[in-house]
């Protein structure tokens, strides 16, 4: 089977459901296992998110593989938040207002990244956007969200 095909189907059904703009998929960039690249997207402007490649601990999805935990950015505005623009570079390549990811677990341990996001002050994101995605997330193949059980 096509794994990209089959996470792009996943992804596109997921950004429907859950009503987002936009929707990514990140995962480890094996064989180094030390940076994280973002795989397929949903609702993209362009193919730029692909040519994104974050170390462990940079960007929203090095930051949520590092630290095993959601990340939410309800508002950003790129006048004011000049550090979260370069710092999360999808967010300025896709036009992101509003941002939130959730780690996929596989056997305790993180390995990938659930990215969704809101384009020109549509919506602001919230906690409850985060839990859906967390619950959403068992439906991406290859993750099997033991972990999101038990939080």
């Amino acid at each position: 089977m096509n794994e990209p095909i089959i996470y792009q189907n996943v992804i596109d059904t997921l950004r429907e459901q859950l009503g987002f703009d936009f929707m990514a998929l990140a995962m480890e960039d094996a064989p180094s296992g030390f940076s994280v690249r973002w795989r397929v997207a949903s609702g993209n402007l362009n193919n730029r998110y692909r040519r994104i490649v974050l170390r462990s601990g940079r960007g929203i999805a090095g930051t949520v593989f590092k630290t095993g935990k959601p990340l939410l950015v309800p508002h950003v505005d790129p006048g004011r938040h000049v550090p979260i623009v370069l710092d999360y570079p999808i967010v300025n390549t896709e036009g992101l207002t509003s941002i939130a990811a959730v780690p996929l677990y596989d056997s305790g341990r993180v390995k990938g990244v659930l990215l969704g996001g809101y384009r020109g002050g549509r919506a602001e994101m919230t906690e409850t956007h985060c839990l859906e995605m967390a619950a959403a997330s068992a439906s991406v193949p290859g993750f099997d969200g033991k972990e999101l059980v038990s939080r």
